[in-house]
């Protein structure tokens, strides 16, 4: 990322916006913490390029670069448009194996149409593939055209920022709660232990697909020290699944400046500030540590 002029971080959730932009060289300060309300669903106007939402977004995102003098700039990335899989390392390790691996997942597609990127994890006998589609992304890239620099955040790689952000040692999952899908990942000694994210179609179906999951998945029931929730559903979600989280582990919802160890001139807003959280946390720091093969 550019060190020249601010970074801005862009969440959405529904038919909000949420931004935050850091104030360079002030640590933990941000300039402006905000939400713009639109008509549309903002997710989907990116992705299909929505002629009717799209260049709004556009305009409103011109707006926030010219007004905070913004060159970098980093926007969650949805996961319905990703693939997450953890594999072995030999995997990792041979070309061949490499390429057989995403062929498979990706159901034949080009290989010039995949985006692939490998994650460390904390058991070094594995690693963690992230794949998407150049096409399901290219709303993304146009929105962003502007910016000096842009970055595509995933989930996952947002509890790499807290915890480069808050120095927090130990364990921890976090807890994205969106509209149609909830992501988890858990974090251990500074590391990446797995991340999954869950579809559903009522919050009433999360506890049954949460034990489905974690049958499989069972750092997801693990013993976690902190278990962070965020995002715009925050409230809905974790009133749902709370019984069915670890009860050694102290649950926060990332709801004040305080709890996510920042600070900014404005002290009341408008909107959950949870809802920001990916915003802020992507706006503070720099991107995580990732291998592209």
């Amino acid at each position: 990322m550019s060190n020249d002029g601010s970074c801005l971080g862009v969440s959405y959730a529904d038919h909000h916006l949420f931004f935050s932009v850091n104030d360079p060289g002030n640590r933990g300060h941000l300039r402006h913490i905000g939400s713009i309300d639109f008509s549309f669903d903002v997710q989907s106007a990116i992705i299909r390029g929505d002629t009717n939402g799209f260049p709004a977004l556009k305009t409103s995102l011109e707006k926030l670069r010219e007004e905070h003098n913004c060159s970098s700039v980093k926007i969650l990335s949805p996961p319905a448009e990703e693939c997450w899989t953890i594999v072995p390392r030999s995997v990792y390790e041979d070309s061949a194996e490499r390429e057989a691996h995403i062929n498979l997942l990706m159901h034949g597609l080009d290989r010039s149409e995949i985006e692939a990127t490998w994650h460390s994890l904390s058991n070094s006998d594995f690693w963690l593939l992230l794949l998407r589609k150049k096409s399901s992304m290219t709303g993304f890239s146009d929105l962003l055209g502007s910016f000096s620099d842009t970055e595509f955040v995933s989930h996952f790689e947002i509890g790499a920022d807290w915890q480069s952000h808050s120095k927090v040692n130990g364990s921890f999952m976090m807890i994205f709660c969106g509209p149609s899908c909830i992501t988890a990942s858990s974090y251990i000694l500074g590391k990446l232990r797995g991340c999954s994210y869950i579809h559903y179609d009522n919050p009433s179906d999360l506890p049954y697909l949460w034990s489905l999951y974690s049958e499989k998945l069972s750092w997801m029931n693990g013993l976690h020290d902190q278990i962070y929730v965020c995002d715009h559903h925050s409230h809905t979600v974790s009133e749902i699944l709370t019984p069915y989280w670890d009860d050694s582990g102290e649950i926060t919802v990332m709801n004040s400046l305080a709890r996510m160890g920042v600070s900014a001139d404005e002290k009341t807003y408008g909107f959950p500030l949870e809802s920001a959280f990916p915003a802020i946390m992507m706006s503070l720091n720099s991107e995580p540590v990732n291998e592209e093969k």
